[in-house]
């Protein structure tokens, strides 16, 4: 398969897909992570902005909720809110191990922004399978908020911010959900971790494991003949 593109912006887009990658940023407690203060407010400018263009992401049905039709819904925690919840998490959280990476990744980024998707059927007790349709449907409302994820981190990178996707841990308990006012109803999808400032290198950078695993044949790829 040619790995070259049609147009010169096609071209563009590719190589920011390609440059984009994940790096776990850890930060410490006990000295200053954050950037100057009229510097955040510039980054978080720059996010505000990847957040509203990453809203034209598709989806296909209306989800219909307080009168939007999106099934995702957008969080933004910035750095001092971070910061916060970071000196506070083995308080809130007595039951996780004191190696978790969390409060040092909060400590470490320029803010934090959480995704979470709307389910239309089902629930999380659920002991049955879903009728085809409403399967679907939840199914597609799931893949509309990953393609908001993907459009996210894209805007991110082509702003030179670097991203980290993780899965969230205790931000998708019920009690993380409590201590921040979270008012909606979404599962969380994604917390993307945002690092504001890619080229310090006096921040411990963790790769992600699986970018050397990728298939340069595009073995996953046929063309139905």
């Amino acid at each position: 398969m040619s790995k070259n593109c049609p147009t010169e912006t096609a071209k563009i887009v590719s190589e920011i897909m390609m440059k984009r990658q994940t790096f776990k940023v850890l930060g410490d407690a006990d000295r200053q992570t954050a950037a100057a203060p009229e510097s955040s407010a510039e980054k978080d400018a720059q996010v505000f902005a990847a957040i509203e263009a990453a809203g034209w992401a598709p989806f296909h049905y209306d989800r219909a909720v307080d009168g939007l039709a999106e099934p995702w819904r957008v969080d933004f925690l910035s750095a001092n809110k971070c910061r916060e919840i970071a000196e506070r998490f083995f308080d809130w959280f007595d039951d996780v191990k004191p190696t978790n990476k969390l409060p040092a990744m909060l400590n470490g980024c320029g803010c934090l922004v959480l995704i979470s998707w709307l389910p239309q059927f089902s629930t999380s007790g659920v002991s049955h399978p879903l009728p085809d349709k409403q399967a679907q449907v939840d199914e597609e409302h799931l893949a509309a908020t990953a393609a908001y994820v993907q459009n996210l981190i894209l805007v991110l990178t082509a702003s030179d911010l670097g991203t980290y996707w993780s899965s969230g841990g205790q931000f998708r308990t019920a009690q993380m959900r409590e201590k921040l006012g979270l008012k909606h109803d979404g599962r969380l999808l994604g917390a993307v971790f945002v690092d504001y400032n890619p080229s310090d290198d006096s921040l411990e950078r963790l790769p992600g494991k699986l970018r050397s695993r990728r298939d340069a044949n595009f073995g996953w790829f046929n063309q139905v003949k």
